[in-house]
């Protein structure tokens, strides 16, 4: 077929066109080892002798020596092939050595044991079976050798393909193929070892040697026979007639079986199902959507242009692709694999099932190692990619919320501005098994089991295990709410039977745009890298061309899809640490600013930091010259992060932790929860704030079960208490807090009530983010909060020691200028007044360089 060569071309013209990425997978295969077995006088060593001399020899050795091959430029590895004469009997011996051990068919497709003397029969010998561990793990033949044997062939390992020979002249080889020969490879081999099938002496066959049948029916008879063959033996690759007598086709049938390791075809395509494996699926589409440029679902004539000249380097012609979608689309008629002109996911995957169906495995995995997968499937993650780029922070990259802004927009099905489970379970799809999202529990706990603390999700009902009774009871979503966050306790996820959990159980409600990317950076809060590799498998490349090339895109191509009004606001992130004594009521205090009304209330105690997102809209000054004050509307996404009391053994290795967060810059601000209730929360806050914050840390302090203090008055809860009152003394929790605050010159406890939340809704829970945002946010147009120790103090002497070196530094200009005027003016009045003698050339000496400096700059 005429189009099959578009996207194969450079498969045909030959050289490598694999990135870095592909070599270093590549590299790691240095060798292939053929193994040639069949019948006594079917033409093994004939077929050797002639694929390496390029001449048949009608006299050749019972035995070809071992052949070894150079190395082929385009895969770098060693060929070897290697011959056989009663290979069958070695197998055999395998086989009852299995049988008498009870070792049985090796599941990972090895062999039982080692084995001696594939020079001859007489040669064999078992010289030991490996453990079950072993034999589960051996990828192919142990070891062949002929230490019995001085006229053998020497030990070799790892036999990674085989060519089976029989004799297109004698029915009865062929016969022994299915009866014989390849029962016994699959049980030693247990169906992993790709063999190909070689009908050799095709010079001697003759179609119709029977009387009555016709040449057409013979030949039709054979590839029936054939056809029964592959379709028993899946491992069977690929069946070819040869000649050793006239060089027919010999070439290939090495070829093949060099390919058959090099292009494995199991990986690919599932024959129980007769289409693409499911890893092939995920990888194929992830790949399509690294070349959905305007992300609306469709590659078009450019975008496969380019993924052409990237993977293969050469360019696709209209002609080709026109006769592409034909292609396509005659072999899929139930599928939409074309619409308005452009290849669909089912359609580019469809080109790639035309390639394995034609034998063509070097096209599908050129492209695949071309975006690091190796020979199982599974993705190569750069090192660069959890470095992430010089000078990256903890928060995502401008690209990667672009990416992910168009990732919510594309899948965003029916275009309300709301993911759907189905949206979701669509945008992870093209992951590994489990598919979920990382903040998902099943994912979580592995993704960030290294981290400080783990992410929260969205969680509807989770089913209970019986060993956990009424304790292990999980906090229920009812309702994701407009900030998209809800607890999961840490303490519960261990009673939870994760392997039985059905995956659309697991996420409570869809995501709106601000939960959607709240929920990324929170997982971004958590661990950067991990969040970085996540999106890279998602198909998002960070790289400073990937990125141009994107914006100069974006310029020509106009968006396919309405944008979501919040997507198009500016947006920051503030990272929040919560500390508290136990029963201060941070859980409720984070339910409530996510807006957890219905269930706020109901906490329980938790093990392990968790974290979790919010976010609020403020409005931020702009001040334009001659039009006055400005204002934007800004997102602030929190990532919080609630940090339980450890128990008494982990109390140290929580300090350390907690310590080394907070050095390395790890927050933003530091949220002091306590009871106002309980003088002694109040001091645990305080033993908080003195052994873990310095006095550039951001604090506040917050004040829970309002409605529960005994004196709550107004101007306890607005914190307007006289700063010059020295006669005021504290009459309850909350007036302690403000006196302590007060003499830290901080902002005064912010005053919180859950239950008034409850009550009071949105307001109460956006001046209170308000104000947390308003604490740590240092950038200009926000009313910048004290919540930093002595600031104001500081700032102001800060300011005083700049104006006196100002003062200092004009007085020393000042001095400077007076002297040299003085001395200008001097030396003048001297030269005009002094008589033409020696003086004169005194006073020239004084102030002659003066004179000449200014000279020069005047002239200058």
């Amino acid at each position: 077929m005429a189009t099959n060569a578009a996207l194969g071309r450079k498969v045909q013209e030959g050289g490598s066109t694999t990135s870095s990425a592909s070599h270093s997978l590549e590299a790691k295969r240095t060798s292939i080892t053929i193994l040639v077995l069949g019948d006594e006088g079917v033409g093994k060593s004939s077929l050797i002798s002639t694929f390496v001399s390029r001449h048949f020899s009608e006299v050749v050795p019972g035995i070809m020596t071992r052949v070894r091959l150079p190395p082929d430029p385009e895969n770098s590895c060693i060929t070897t092939i290697v011959d056989s004469q009663g290979g069958d009997g070695a197998l055999m011996s395998a086989v009852a050595t299995m049988s008498v051990t009870g070792g049985g068919t090796m599941a990972g497709g090895g062999p039982i044991g080692t084995l001696e003397g594939m020079g001859a029969a007489t040669g064999q010998t078992i010289l030991g079976t490996p453990s079950n561990a072993e034999m589960n793990i051996l990828p192919s033949l142990r070891s062949f050798s002929t230490s019995a044997n001085p006229s053998g062939m020497g030990g070799i390992e790892n036999v990674d393909s085989i060519i089976l020979i029989y004799d297109l002249d004698r029915d009865e080889t062929f016969f022994r193929l299915e009866n014989h020969w390849l029962p016994l490879i699959e049980r030693c081999y247990n169906g992993n070892l790709p063999v190909i099938v070689a009908g050799n002496k095709m010079d001697l066959f003759l179609p119709s040697s029977t009387a009555g049948v016709t040449d057409e029916q013979v030949l039709a008879r054979s590839r029936q026979q054939i056809v029964s063959l592959m379709q028993r033996f899946r491992f069977i690759r690929q069946c070819i007639k040869c000649s050793a007598k006239n060089l027919l086709r010999v070439d290939e049938v090495f070829l093949k079986a060099q390919q058959a390791v090099l292009y494995p075809f199991t990986p690919l395509y599932d024959l129980d199902l007769g289409r693409l494996s499911e890893d092939c699926q995920r990888a194929f589409t992830r790949i399509f959507r690294m070349y959905d440029r305007d992300h609306d679902g469709l590659l078009s004539h450019t975008e496969l242009d380019r993924f052409q000249n990237e993977t293969f380097h050469v360019p696709v012609y209209e002609r080709d692709l026109t006769g592409w979608k034909k292609v396509v689309a005659r072999n899929n008629p139930n599928e939409e694999v074309v619409r308005d002109g452009k290849f669909t996911v089912a359609g580019f995957l469809a080109i790639f099932d035309v390639f394995i169906s034609q034998n063509r495995l070097d096209v599908p995995w050129q492209a695949l190692r071309t975006f690091g997968y190796d020979d199982n499937l599974n993705l190569h993650i750069p090192d660069s990619v959890y470095q992430g780029p010089e000078g990256a922070s903890w928060s995502l990259s401008p690209s990667a919320r672009r990416f992910l802004t168009d990732l919510f927009h594309q899948f965003d099905s029916d275009h309300d501005g709301v993911l759907s489970l189905d949206d979701i379970d669509t945008i992870f799809a093209i992951l590994p098994e489990p598919s979920l999202p990382p903040w998902h529990p099943i994912r979580s706990r592995e993704l960030f089991g290294q981290s400080f603390s783990f992410p929260k999700m969205p969680t509807a009902e989770l089913p209970q295990s019986e060993s956990a009774g009424d304790a292990s009871v999980l906090n229920i979503s009812q309702s994701l709410s407009a900030s998209g966050i809800t607890i999961v306790s840490g303490e519960s996820f261990p009673s939870v039977d994760m392997s039985s959990l059905d995956r659309a159980h697991m996420v409570s409600t869809p995501l709106a745009y601000l939960d959607w990317m709240g929920l990324w950076h929170a997982s971004a809060g958590i661990s950067p890298s991990t969040t970085r590799a996540e999106l890279f498998q998602l198909g998002h490349v960070e790289d400073g061309r990937s990125v141009k090339r994107r914006r100069g895109k974006k310029k020509s191509v106009s968006p396919t899809r309405e944008m979501t009004p919040d997507s198009l606001l500016p947006s920051r992130e503030v990272r929040i640490l919560i500390l508290g004594s136990p029963s201060s009521g941070k859980t409720a205090l984070i339910n409530c600013w996510s807006q957890r009304a219905r269930d706020a209330l109901i906490t329980k105690h938790t093990k392990h930091p968790e974290t979790t997102s919010t976010y609020v809209r403020l409005k931020r000054k702009k001040t334009k010259a001659g039009k006055g004050d400005e204002y934007e509307t800004v997102v602030v996404h929190f990532v919080i992060t609630e940090v339980p009391e450890a128990e008494a053994e982990s109390q140290i290795k929580r300090q350390r932790q907690l310590s080394q967060l907070l050095a390395s810059g790890g927050c933003d601000l530091v949220v002091l929860a306590f009871d106002s209730t309980n003088s002694a929360s109040l001091a645990y806050a305080k033993h908080l704030e003195t052994s873990l914050l310095n006095e550039e840390l951001a604090r506040v302090y917050v004040a829970t079960k309002a409605d529960q203090s005994s004196r709550v008055h107004d101007s306890d809860r607005d914190g307007n208490v006289e700063q010059d009152d020295d006669d005021w003394h504290p009459a309850t929790v909350i007036d302690e807090a403000i006196l302590h605050c007060r003499d830290l010159d901080l902002e005064p406890p912010m005053v919180t009530s859950a239950v008034r939340s409850i009550d009071e809704g949105e307001q109460t829970r956006s001046e209170a983010l308000g104000h947390l945002a308003r604490c740590c946010l240092e950038e200009s147009g926000f009313e910048r909060l004290r919540s930093k120790p002595h600031e104001e103090r500081k700032r102001r002497e800060a300011s005083k020691r700049r104006n006196r070196k100002m003062i200092w530094f004009g007085v020393g200009v000042g001095v400077a200028v007076a002297v040299v005027g003085y001395l200008w003016t001097s030396g003048s009045s001297s030269g005009k007044g002094a008589p033409q003698g020696g003086d004169r050339g005194g006073s020239r000496l004084g102030v002659g360089w003066i004179r000449s400096l200014f000279s020069r700059s005047e002239s200058n």
